[in-house]
């Protein structure tokens, strides 16, 4: 879902419905209802500046883009809710993980809105004659932030459904463990920060300038970061200290994921603690890897969509991490050994 939410940003298709309906509606299927779409966009702003002369073929990309992502969201809430709801008949559900699953599919429900919210902002006459129409980088923020966070909250629940405790064999090893979670988590929120800014840099267009790197263009800070007022709105709206803190970030996270792994290798852990530790190191460099091909290649729709999966596998990898390397129940840690028994 959030890798067809890039698509369909990247291909510019999120404008091409111009209306919306909670419970979803049925696509055209004659040339009469396509044309009454088609009509319905040529009044939309993105059309008039950006489309126009646009063929009816074309029409229909875009269209079955933004239709295909607002029904597999549809989808997911049907393939969510019934499965819940037998689970729930049948007893195997908890007080504590239903309510955290009703919270999720409320979250769920709730996107949905978001995404209308920010798709209608884009309908909207831009504020100048020379302004691209485009959504409100604050709400498409809040609609990545929005999908990530309950991806978050989907994989963290799985995860302790399947695994109830940490992989926890030692004292030792358990001690070494708690040393990882210290560094664990404030890499954790440097990565989710670094997401966030991306939704940012995404919302401005922002990857369409400054195509070099690490310079941007001939200076390694650009002249402009600071020309709007008030000067906090520069941070998420002005292209290039949007894209200044993206790097910067994206820096800062991969010298701490370096930073991790380099302070962990002589420390005595699970070995599936530090196989999760290496996992989040070689998706970091990847990831960066990506960024900075995506950047250079004027953001082809392939290198984009990757890049914005790569930002979701390398938070999954940090809440991977921090899952095994929280702390076991008492009822566990009094049944473990000081160390691991040799076989």
């Amino acid at each position: 879902m959030v890798v067809l939410g890039g698509l369909t940003r990247l291909t510019r298709s999120g404008l091409s419905m111009t209306d919306w309906k909670f419970t979803g509606e049925f696509p055209p299927l004659t040339d009469e209802a396509w044309l009454q779409e088609f009509e319905k966009y040529q009044q939309s702003p993105e059309y008039k500046r950006v489309n126009k002369g646009m063929k009816i073929e074309e029409f229909k990309f875009i269209y079955w883009m933004e239709y295909g992502h607002r029904m597999w969201g549809r989808a997911l809430g049907i393939m969510f809710v019934l499965p819940y709801s037998y689970f729930l008949h049948k007893g195997y559900i908890t007080l504590r993980l239903g309510l955290r699953l009703s919270v999720l599919f409320g979250l769920g429900a709730g996107q949905g809105l978001i995404g209308w919210w920010m798709v209608k902002s884009g309908l909207e006459e831009p504020p100048t004659e020379y302004s691209q129409p485009r959504v409100s980088p604050y709400r498409l923020a809040a609609h990545l932030t929005s999908a990530f966070a309950i991806y978050c909250g989907l994989f963290w629940t799985a995860l302790s459904v399947v695994m109830p405790e940490p992989p926890a064999e030692s004292l030792t090893w358990v001690r070494g463990a708690a040393k990882v979670k210290r560094l664990a988590l404030p890499v954790s929120l440097l990565v989710g920060l670094t997401a966030v800014s991306g939704a940012f840099v995404a919302g401005n267009d922002a990857g369409h300038a400054f195509n070099t790197f690490p310079k941007m263009g001939d200076t390694w800070i650009p002249e402009d970061i600071l020309e709007m007022k008030p000067l906090i709105r520069n941070f998420f709206e002005n292209t290039s200290t949007v894209q200044l803190n993206h790097r910067i970030l994206a820096t800062a996270t991969l010298i701490s994921v370096s930073a991790l792994w380099l302070s962990t290798r002589k420390l005595d852990i699970h070995p599936a603690v530090r196989s999760v530790i290496g996992g989040v190191f070689g998706m970091a460099s990847l990831q960066v890897a990506l960024g900075i091909s995506t950047l250079l290649s004027y953001v082809p729709v392939s290198l984009g969509t990757a890049h914005q999966a790569g930002a979701l596998t390398l938070l999954m990898f940090m809440l991977l991490l921090n899952h095994t390397v929280r702390r076991p129940s008492l009822s566990l840690l009094k049944s473990l050994p000081q160390v691991v028994k040799a076989n």
